[in-house]
């Protein structure tokens, strides 16, 4: 290579190196002192730029009077990484609430394992705020270490807390925290019961018998709860359970089984084709309406004579079942049904003569 071309490429880098530097600069100062729109663009771009010399401002930004400046500080700072750990840390004992829970929200997008100690102790804080991302942030990087301090967090007296604990157990995925989130499923704010039934079904499998168990539960919120978890997971083992279930004295409970047993699908044709013969007439409906959503046609014979139960809701529930799985066979037996006694039967047959069309 010539000697100009050497001249030209370190000048090139001479140019370079200073407006960056002047950049930086310039996106710290508007961090500082612009509007508060273009303070979080600034603590966006100084994220996207990852220069080491905006960690202590983008810090103090975490205390910035703008929550979107804030949120974007917070990100700016997991964006920069691994050079802005130990900063964060030591943020995490700052006397500013704000930064400290932006510094707690930081160190999880970093996801360094090295933060899951100090995030543990942060779930202690006086600062329901600080609490709630800590739990948030010990999810998002995923280590089996913060179970049992997440499990103690299901009890705090701030429902976010609760929630944000819930779902990072989920996350996580360890079956220690089966048992725990199925006590939750009690819990007093309903926003909770669904974190805490979309944790349970994060973590699958092992969840299955306990939940099972949870729907016999005193409480009629967490056999709902219950049935929807195991929707979510559909395992054949919980079919059985889950017709008993369809005879709950809770409606909700009775609608959530029979949609489980529908999604489950072909495990629980023979066993729902059974329940039609059932003493209980919720039992005999539920189970009518989950072989209609699964739309097996084994289930056209035992639907068709079930249009002659002496339960109108059975009939009903045979008759639109029996329009949902479309089959020709059903249009005779429906035709007679239109001259039912129960003004819903009639409705329900006709709905389903509507859905199977001309033969």
């Amino acid at each position: 290579m010539g000697v100009k071309a050497i001249l030209a490429i370190l000048m090139l880098a001479t140019s370079v190196v200073p407006s960056v530097a002047d950049e930086v600069d310039d996106l710290i100062s508007d961090l500082k002192y612009e509007g508060s729109f273009f303070r979080a663009v600034a603590a966006q771009a100084l994220g996207e730029m990852g220069d080491p010399r905006a960690i202590a401002p983008l810090i103090l930004a975490l205390n910035d009077s703008d929550d979107f400046v804030k949120e974007s500080a917070a990100e700016a700072l997991g964006d920069i990484g691994e050079p802005a750990f130990d900063p964060l840390i030591i943020a995490l004992n700052n006397s500013d609430r704000n930064i400290r829970s932006g510094a707690a929200s930081a160190l999880g997008d970093i996801g360094d394992p090295r933060a899951i100690y100090p995030l543990i102790l942060a779930l202690n804080d006086s600062d329901s705020t600080v609490r709630e991302k800590a739990a948030k942030a010990l999810g998002d990087i995923g280590d089996p270490q913060a179970i049992d301090p997440l499990i103690i967090a299901l009890s705090d007296s701030d429902s976010i807390v609760r929630e944000k604990a819930a779902k990072a157990l989920g996350d996580i995925g360890d079956p220690r925290a089966v048992d725990p989130l199925i006590q939750a499923l009690n819990d007093s704010e309903w926003e909770i019961r669904d974190i805490v039934a979309l944790a349970l079904g994060d973590i699958g499998e092992p969840a299955v018998i306990p939940l099972i168990l949870a729907l016999n539960d005193s409480h009629s919120g967490v056999r709902s709860e219950a049935a929807w978890v195991l929707l979510l997971i559909s395992d054949p083992r919980a079919v059985d359970p889950l017709i008993l279930a369809l005879n709950d004295s809770d409606i909700d409970v009775r609608q959530r089984a029979a949609g489980a047993l529908g999604y489950i699908g072909d495990p629980a044709v023979i066993p729902l084709i059974q329940a039609l013969n059932s003493s209980e007439n919720y039992v005999r409906s539920g189970a009518a309406g989950a072989l209609g959503e699964i739309g097996d046609k084994r289930a056209i014979t035992p639907l068709i004579l079930a249009l002659n139960d002496s339960d109108s809701f059975v009939r009903e529930e045979a008759a639109e079942a029996l329009g949902e799985i479309g089959d020709v066979r059903a249009i005779d037996p429906l035709i007679l049904a239109l001259n039912d006694s129960s003004s819903d039967v009639r409705r329900g047959a006709a709905f389903a003569l509507g859905e199977i069309g001309d033969p």
